[in-house]
């Protein structure tokens, strides 16, 4: 009896890994589709699908994907506010991810940059009390990498001029001393070195034995 609910438990879970495999699969396929469609210009039906994607459980690596192809067709449809709303959930759901010159047009790339400008700031000082937290859990691991992406947005482009100024100047200067604090706390010990063997003694000299003299050392 055990061993037949141990076997139905295995199918149960192989049959879910399945199922999930074939959902991603098949949600890869639609955004293939969409990005089609928007480049044939074919907008509204981009965004229908791109919108049932959206509503669905899609994968959480899909999100920004699919918020930054809706963003590229509602800007092509003139509908900005919408537009704008996208492009915030793409700049939260990864920060660093910023459409290049070659992929969009200025338009496109000037209304990522108004969003990015407003949001970045925001979301590095939140993204600092992150890695603070950790640092103060001693999770120096994951405390290094938290201050390695601040540093990282605070050298981003949109936010040169902020970094100049307070709070992200102030906060420049903790970050990159906490960054060095947590990477050597993360670092393993040092190797202790090699136990050095000291070498046996050599054996004692034995003293010489007495010479004897006979008549013939005469």
């Amino acid at each position: 009896m055990t061993h037949r609910r141990s076997s139905a438990r295995i199918g149960s879970l192989v049959a879910a890994i399945v199922l999930t495999a074939a959902s991603v699969q098949a949600q890869d396929g639609e955004l293939a589709a969409a990005r089609d469609l928007y480049a044939s210009a074919a907008y509204d039906d981009a965004l229908a699908v791109l919108n049932r994607l959206r509503s669905s459980d899609h994968a959480p690596s899909q999100s920004r994907a699919i918020e930054q192809y809706r963003a590229f067709c509602l800007l092509a449809l003139g509908r900005a506010a919408d537009a704008e709303q996208a492009i915030e959930a793409v700049v939260a759901a990864e920060p660093s991810f910023n459409p290049s010159d070659g992929d969009v047009s200025p338009r496109v790339r000037s209304a990522f940059t108004t969003v990015r400008r407003r949001m970045l700031p925001v979301i590095i000082q939140q993204k600092y009390a992150q890695a603070k937290a950790a640092f103060d859990r001693k999770e120096f691991a994951a405390a290094t990498d938290g201050f390695g992406q601040v540093l990282a947005a605070l050298a981003d482009q949109d936010v040169a001029a902020e970094v100049n100024q307070p709070p992200l100047s102030d906060l420049r200067m903790l970050v990159v001393g906490f960054a060095e604090l947590s990477a050597r706390a993360a670092a393993p010990p040092p190797q202790p070195p090699p136990v050095q063997v000291a070498a046996p003694p050599p054996p004692p000299r034995l003293p010489a034995p007495p010479r004897i003299y006979t008549h013939r050392n005469a």
